[in-house]
């Protein structure tokens, strides 16, 4: 199929045409309707934007090739099907949640679909139950209704995947509509395009998708050299210039963590700085600069806002390679030397294949979550002032209570004498497993697991009085060892032999003012309690 009209509703109208063009000769007098395969992923009956998966034989049906890095992933080598149904080697993608497949569509040579009996996967990002059922393409149309049930919703939040690759990226090639698709389809609501060295965006893409009650754009860079990859957002683009404005020397200069860190410090407008998979072994920091995750102070310059506690590279724990732990136990030693930096999840999706897009996540929590249109001031406003949860999957709600009213993740509470009550709720789709949750706490003298207790089902709630002798912080997280499914996740880390990704989810920190002066103050930390 050539390129798409202008926009996403000509194309779906293009759909229909094609299929009432491919109709069969006459029998009796009447047309006989060509054969053809119908998706429509649904959601209280309104189509969403959707993955779906078949399975032949007990292996996933691939579309297209594997074109890039030696024929190990897939970057342009995917196919239309039909308006609205992107083939990917992983699977279909459904932009826009619905799409007709005639019978005759080919990938390439070959027929896309061959008659049979096809078992069928569907879903939306972390959010929803996997759908699963079976469809049969025969000798005429076939419909298959895809009503999708929400496993949890993020009262007041955001998703948001704030480090991705497209175009612009050598090491990604991946076409910025078609990334657009992509991340529609896993159900984020903010996106940061985080190409190497450039500055970029993708507006155009969602206007001409028709996607922006959907998701919206933040522009980004992911300054990138061989100590380290940050990201700043948002950044200004100057669509004129080579490489959207960002700096030459990001390019030609071996520059070292401290020297990035500082240009992202000095960039104009004061962006958010972002350490990027820390713990990632290569372009990574905290590896790099040697640090032990424990040792005060780290040997490298704290001037960051967030850190990618949870990286698509990093989204796992194996034997001998606990990378969420490391990450975790860094984040924590930040937070009790008062580095009050903010925990993110992002996914550092490449391709079409490989790590999925929003495999990890961040759940901003803003005052009027919508897209469009998009408070783009608010919502960097709330990452700085921590207002995010962390995820590869399980949803946590938390809440504080103390004499000073209630607070969430990254606020400050007060409660005379150190005494909270806190409540947990961990929420997460079947497919995920998170079944062990640790409530942390700190004062500037060593975070330490204060309560770990095994989750059940979903969904799962517990609550508890915690009392703290001085002022400090409460974190909690919910993880496990059991692998997401690898056809949802990708093949995280392939090269490195390993399989997939854990479910993981941690709160940025809440703060309590212990001694009920109205200030939260342990270390290098100085926080005033304001009202909820």
């Amino acid at each position: 199929m050539g390129p798409p009209p202008q926009n996403a509703q000509a194309w779906l109208a293009l759909g229909a045409a094609l299929l009432l063009a491919a109709c069969g000769g006459e029998v009796g007098g009447t047309t006989t309707p060509a054969p053809s395969l119908t998706i429509r992923v649904t959601d209280a009956g309104a189509p969403i934007p959707a993955r779906v998966v078949l399975f032949a034989g007990g292996q996933t049906v691939r579309f297209g090739t594997l074109d890039f890095l030696d024929g190990t992933r897939q970057a342009r080598g995917y196919c239309w099907l039909a308006p609205g149904a992107l083939g990917t080697w992983d699977g279909l993608v459904l932009p826009w949640g619905e799409a007709t497949i005639p019978a005759s569509a080919s990938c390439g040579a070959e027929l896309a679909l061959p008659p049979g009996t096809y078992r069928v996967w569907a879903w939306q990002g972390v959010e929803y139950e996997r759908w699963q059922g079976e469809v049969t393409i025969g000798a005429a149309p076939v419909t298959l209704e895809i009503p999708l049930v929400r496993a949890f919703t993020p009262d007041g939040a955001l998703a948001a995947d704030l480090h991705v690759h497209a175009a612009a990226s050598p090491d990604s090639t991946v076409p910025t509509v078609i990334r657009a698709l992509t991340l529609a389809a896993a159900g984020v609501r903010v996106v940061a395009l985080s190409d190497h060295n450039v500055n970029g965006d993708l507006d155009d893409e969602l206007r001409w998708a028709e996607l922006t009650p959907r998701l919206a754009s933040i522009a980004s860079n992911e300054l990138s050299s061989d100590w380290a990859h940050i990201g700043v957002y948002p950044v200004v683009i100057d669509r004129a210039a080579e490489r959207g404005g960002s700096p030459p020397e990001a390019e030609t200069a071996p520059w070292s963590g401290p020297q990035i860190l500082a240009h992202a410090r000095g960039l104009p407008g004061r962006p958010i700085v972002q350490v990027n998979h820390p713990r990632y072994r290569v372009y990574a920091l905290f590896d790099l600069a040697g640090w032990d995750g424990v040792a005060w102070p780290p040997p490298f310059p704290l001037d960051f806002d967030a850190v990618e506690v949870l990286s698509g590279n990093t989204a796992y724990n194996a034997p001998g390679d606990r990378r969420i732990d490391e990450s975790v136990r860094d984040f924590y030693t930040l937070i009790d030397h008062g580095a009050l930096v903010t925990a993110v999840g992002n996914s550092d999706t490449h391709y079409l294949t490989g790590i999925r897009d929003a495999l990890t996540r961040t759940y901003v929590f803003v005052d009027d979550p919508v897209t469009d249109p998009f408070d783009e001031a608010e919502f960097i406003a709330a990452i700085r002032a921590r207002r995010a949860v962390a995820t590869t999957g399980p949803w946590l709600d938390v809440e504080v209570v103390g004499n000073g009213g209630p607070a969430g993740p990254g606020q400050a509470i007060s409660a005379t004498g150190g005494s909270v009550h806190l409540d947990v709720e961990v929420k997460q789709a079947a497919w995920s497993r998170a079944d062990k949750l640790r409530i942390w706490t700190g004062d500037g003298t060593g975070a330490r697991i204060a309560f770990e207790v095994p989750v059940g089902a979903s969904p799962f709630r517990w609550t508890l009085d915690l009392g703290l002798a001085r002022d400090g912080w409460i974190g909690v997280d919910v993880g496990g060892d059991t692998l997401l499914p690898v056809e949802m996740t990708g093949d995280v880390e392939a090269i490195h032999q390993h399989p997939g990704a854990t479910p993981f989810a941690l709160i940025n920190p809440i703060l309590v003012d212990a001694d009920g002066d109205g200030f939260v103050r342990y270390q290098g930390a100085n926080v005033t309690v304001t009202a909820p």
